[in-house]
């Protein structure tokens, strides 16, 4: 009989935690440019697609995230005076893991980036893993959130800036920028979010 009055406990408890559960998904762009003038090549490229996103925030508790992302598009090189045009996909895997310290949430986490480039009925792929490190900032109605992504490679590290809202009846809205931070290559990216906490 005690074991079953444990059951409702465990559940209330889950219940408590979910409140603080956001879950989005999202719309994503990215782009790049990069001119080597040694070489006289240029490369620009354009993706956009779609992820989801979790967040779970507890109060003085673990907290941690994940995400997911799939884009595609066209990427565009030039030689000289001669110009290819080719098929691009980017695929984006990333998980997080901190400790919420009341206003302030430090977290580490590592991302897995995969892109595909197809022309002339042959494919290349390239495959990275990148350490990340952030911190949210807890305000009254909405969360700032700051990261680091790409510690360990200063060819792939980038910053990047976003804001979660959660409005009064669960749904949220969140939205995210980031910038490369090598100096050959100019990268954007953009993300939009929407979905509601639970």
């Amino acid at each position: 009989m005690k074991n079953l009055l444990l059951i409702p406990l465990i559940l209330l408890s889950f219940c408590v935690f979910a409140d603080d559960r956001v879950i989005l998904g999202s719309f994503e762009q990215e782009s790049a440019e990069v001119a080597e003038a040694e070489e006289d090549v240029d490369a620009e490229s354009s993706l956009s697609g779609f992820g989801a996103r979790l967040y779970n925030f507890r109060d003085e508790g673990l907290y941690y995230g994940a995400s997911f992302a799939n884009l595609t598009g066209d990427s565009e090189v030039c030689a000289l005076t001669i110009c290819v045009s080719v098929d691009s996909t980017a695929t984006l895997f990333s998980g997080e893991v901190g400790r919420d310290l009341g206003q302030w949430i430090p977290f580490v986490g590592t991302t897995f980036y995969s892109t595909e480039i197809e022309a002339f009925g042959e494919s290349e792929s390239d495959e990275s893993w990148g350490l990340n490190a952030g911190l949210w900032l807890e305000l009254e109605t909405f969360k700032l959130r700051a990261t680091i992504n790409g510690i360990d490679d200063s060819d792939s590290r980038s910053i990047n800036g976003g804001i979660l809202f959660q409005m009064d009846n669960k749904f949220a809205f969140g939205a995210e920028i980031g910038m490369l931070l090598d100096d050959e290559v100019d990268g954007f990216r953009f993300s939009l979010q929407f979905g509601r906490s639970f």
